[in-house]
């Protein structure tokens, strides 16, 4: 980690982090929008809208289940799942994609929680020589391999409601600590299709990564439940240690998944700050731990250079050693996307739907 790097004095964002504009108090405007969405939000008013629109699911429809919970094993997904079953009387499907780097140990955890709360999973796995071929292709046109996770995970959670006649999928997906720039996060299927449309044909990707878009529209209904309830890490941590044995800290996070280090380190090398650098940022403006605290932990976790490792992996993906160089200056970006405009419309479409 570069201790020499100018960082906002409130988070720990570094100065290259997109039109940070930082004040006079060196405070950045990720901070101040922060401010500005999250201090006046009228959470009672919030949670009494979740349970008329749970109300309006439970025990409805054909399907065994009331909503499907993607669930990989960290603190938001056990205990979107656990505050589902036991406080909103909801009987969710658990459902859990092995992208072939699942952590051992989360991968236990799920099926022990699963089992304790009464909970049905179905865990989806592609065949690992496919998901490696994706994998490598990604890594070889735009210098790194998560675009591939990024429609393959959303694809699969729709597509496994629709199968099972689910209507409502409930995500613990937390804007407030978990969300990346978004200039590094508009990855949409036209970009991935650019992407990819010279190593595969449509028909090959069709099954895990184009779920028809009316469907994800007008048929099944997506939200979050941080969203909709005051979500404090710490409590939860708490909450969880005590229901379901989970053992990790409120610092640990993206553990659940092997390929964390090389992604980092991936996302570094693209955009000049990692990934780590602005979920940490994130967590220290919501009041979970300090700021000093949140750099101790970035410079324990951030590697100075080339992580652990990362060449096994890439020759675990059927990448050589050369990748590297090969990749100098690629990015996602090279390539087309849709037109933001349709795609907040259709965000907004989306949300609307009862």
């Amino acid at each position: 980690m570069n201790n020499n790097i100018i960082r906002c004095t409130r988070c720990i964002l570094p100065e290259n982090y997109p039109d940070i504009d930082l004040d006079s108090r060196g405070v950045c405007r990720v901070c101040r929008e922060f401010d500005a969405r999250y201090l006046n939000i009228d959470w009672a008013a919030r949670e009494k809208k979740l349970a008329r629109m749970l109300d309006r699911y439970r025990g409805k429809g054909s399907s065994k289940y009331d909503c499907l919970v993607p669930y990989s094993g960290g603190k938001d997904s056990t205990y979107s799942l656990w505050l589902l079953k036991q406080k909103y009387g909801m009987n969710p499907l658990a459902f859990n994609v092995d992208n072939g780097f699942a952590d051992a140990g989360a991968q236990i955890f799920i099926k022990k929680c699963t089992d304790r709360l009464g909970i049905d999973l179905y865990t989806y796995s592609p065949p690992g020589e496919f998901l490696n071929r994706v994998y490598a292709h990604a890594m070889h046109k735009t210098g790194e391999f998560c675009t591939a996770c990024v429609v393959l995970i959303p694809t699969a959670i729709f597509r496994t409601a629709d199968i099972h006649g689910i209507r409502l999928i409930a995500g613990g997906f937390s804007e407030m600590t978990e969300a990346p720039p978004p200039e590094y996060a508009n990855m949409d299927r036209v970009r991935f299709w650019n992407i990819m449309k010279s190593g595969f044909s449509r028909k090959e990707l069709e099954w895990d990564f184009f779920f028809p878009s009316w469907k994800r529209m007008f048929r099944i209904k997506y939200f979050n439940l941080p969203d909709y309830i005051k979500w404090e890490l710490p409590e939860i941590n708490a909450t969880l240690s005590k229901e379901l044995g989970f053992e990790k800290k409120v610092s640990d996070i993206r553990y659940d998944c092997l390929a964390t280090p090389h992604s980092n380190f991936l996302f570094r090398r693209i955009a000049g700050f990692s990934k780590l650098e602005f979920l940490y940022a994130n967590m220290v403006r919501a009041g979970y731990f300090d700021r000093q605290e949140a750099l101790k932990i970035l410079e324990e976790r951030e590697p100075d250079g080339v992580p652990d490792g990362f060449f096994e992996f890439m020759n675990g993906i059927g990448c050589d050693r050369s990748i590297l160089e090969q990749t100098e200056g690629r990015s996602t970006f090279d390539f087309s996307s849709r037109r933001r405009s349709i795609r907040k419309l259709a965000i907004r479409i989306r949300n609307i739907l009862p």
